[in-house]
């Protein structure tokens, strides 16, 4: 008989680390494109504001080490990625780039500092309520996250410059993760809607990448020779009024 804790261990120890760098393919994709056009700058703010408020939550109810990692790092190269946008998309200089890359760490540290600081003394009182809230805004500002990504998408009907591995990552990372909530004594159902959103979603734009792609390559074309075919027919129009001019017209004009 499988030991149900060791098994919820080992599937949330395989979420943990997938969800702990699964940015870090995204950071390498926009640095080796040079771009990073088609990614939600917003979709990354959210996102690493989203992980000090998971880093506020899992220390101040002091889980296991990697747990309070986790947020660090995904905080970290969420960063990252906003810093890039700042660069590429921006058009900001490296140095004030790196600049705005440290200030934001900082803050982001200050910020979940605080916050600790506010979830202890939420313990200490015993105000249940501000400790489901201090648990539920993680979740709900991670979702979030993904509608100004999905804005983009659908703005301009493609899904461009976003990594399929980081999409990958992070969809093995959260089945994982919910396949460990199977096998706990009692079901948490905030982290189930967490996990289950998350896969959602970056199954969700993997399909429209697939879908855009198939649009792009039929209904566009196909309006792009549509366009070309429109400026063609109205060529010989011209040309025909062209040639009704007579030369004493011509002559005239001169």
């Amino acid at each position: 008989m499988v030991n149900r804790y060791v098994a919820e261990q080992v599937f949330s120890y395989f979420g943990l680390v997938l969800w702990s760098f699964q940015l870090a393919p995204q950071v390498w994709k926009s640095y080796r494109r040079k771009s990073t056009d088609g990614v939600s700058p917003w979709t990354m703010l959210i996102w690493a504001i989203s992980g000090a408020l998971l880093g506020n939550y899992n220390v101040g109810l002091n889980v296991a080490i990697p747990l309070q990692i986790q947020p660090q790092l995904f905080t970290f190269i969420a960063i990252i990625c906003l810093a890039q946008e700042l660069h590429y998309s921006f058009k900001w200089s490296v140095l004030r780039s790196w600049l705005a890359f440290v200030i934001t760490v900082l803050l982001a540290g200050g910020f979940e500092a605080g916050m600790v600081f506010a979830f202890r003394a939420a313990q200490d009182n015993g105000v249940d309520k501000a400790i489901t809230f201090f648990g539920v805004i993680p979740v709900i500002t991670i979702l979030i996250g993904f509608a100004p990504q999905y804005y983009t998408i659908f703005r301009d009907l493609k899904v461009e410059g976003i990594s399929h591995v980081f999409l990958a990552m992070d969809f093995f990372g959260s089945i994982f993760s919910f396949i460990a909530l199977a096998f706990r004594d009692k079901m948490d159902v905030l982290s189930l809607v967490n996990y289950a959103g998350i896969a959602v979603f970056d199954a969700g734009i993997l399909i429209l990448y697939y879908v855009f792609k198939w649009y792009n390559g039929n209904e566009g074309g196909r309006r792009k020779k549509g366009d070309i075919s429109d400026v063609e027919t109205q060529c010989p129009e011209k040309e025909t009024e062209d040639k009704k001019i007579s030369p004493d017209d011509s002559t005239s004009t001169t």
